[in-house]
């Protein structure tokens, strides 16, 4: 009777050889919180595109805060032995979290300025929630399948979502520039950002970044090179890459 007993409850628990939903997220704790996160930085970042509920700035402001503890959960994750010192610091740069902790804190200490700031953490939010809910599925099963559809989908076009990821980035090193004379950022934003900006291209983790700027090269070296350029913009365009290509941090070696 005790023997039929435990598997009448571990059959009722599990079902078809699965995990019950309160089991799985018993036993990821620390991944069901920060898939919780994730979302509500996703739901405040549309929030903030469609005022419906909260105030723009107040739904900024949240998706921001969202991410910051998104990324310090991730930090704590992959950075163990956390202390104040120079090596702890540089191990902290080095990750991916690290660099959109840096980004998350610099863009919440400012006025916002538009939607554009938010959309590299909510996608990056999105990503790692479909991938949450498919391992969820995998072993709860407990996942709507029109909800898995649409998981599915963004799973399918990881590639192409982490390159508008890295395409976001770029182009906000100029909206940064242009916040600045429009009053909305500090003078020092853009070289804050130009780090960031730096420690993205170099990451070991993150390729997108210089093949998003790879292919601003390539694209810039064909609009030079074609006969309807006009002189100006091809001596305007050839100035930007030199200057790029000097600031530029050097690329990490393949491994």
């Amino acid at each position: 009777m005790e023997g039929e007993g435990r598997q009448d409850e571990t059959s009722a628990a599990n079902g078809n050889g699965r995990q019950s939903l309160s089991d799985y997220v018993s036993e990821k704790r620390l991944e069901t919180g920060i898939f919780v996160l994730r979302l509500s930085t996703v739901i405040h970042g549309i929030l903030a595109a469609v005022p419906i509920l909260l105030r723009p700035d107040d739904a900024y402001q949240r998706c921001l805060v969202s991410f910051i503890a998104v990324s310090a959960f991730r930090l704590s994750q992959r950075v163990t032995g956390l202390s104040f010192n120079t090596e702890c610091m540089q191990r902290i740069l080095s990750e991916d979290s690290g660099h959109y902790l840096l980004y998350c804190f610099l863009f919440a200490m400012q006025r916002p300025a538009g939607v554009a700031f938010l959309m590299p953490v909510v996608l990056f939010s999105l990503l790692h929630s479909a991938t949450f809910l498919r391992k969820l599925n995998e072993a709860t099963g407990a996942v709507p399948a029109v909800v898995m559809q649409g998981v599915n989908a963004l799973i399918s076009r990881q590639q192409q979502l982490l390159m508008s990821v890295a395409n976001t980035e770029m182009i906000l090193m100029v909206l940064t520039i242009v916040a600045v004379f429009g009053g909305s950022f500090g003078i020092f934003v853009p070289f804050m950002y130009y780090r960031f900006l730096s420690m993205r291209y170099v990451s070991s983790r993150n390729p997108y970044s210089r093949h998003a700027f790879t292919q601003l090269r390539m694209i810039v070296d064909f609009a030079c090179t074609h006969p309807k350029c006009p002189d100006f913009a091809r001596r305007a365009l050839q100035v930007c890459v030199r200057t790029v290509q000097r600031i530029a941090p050097p690329a990490p070696a393949a491994p």
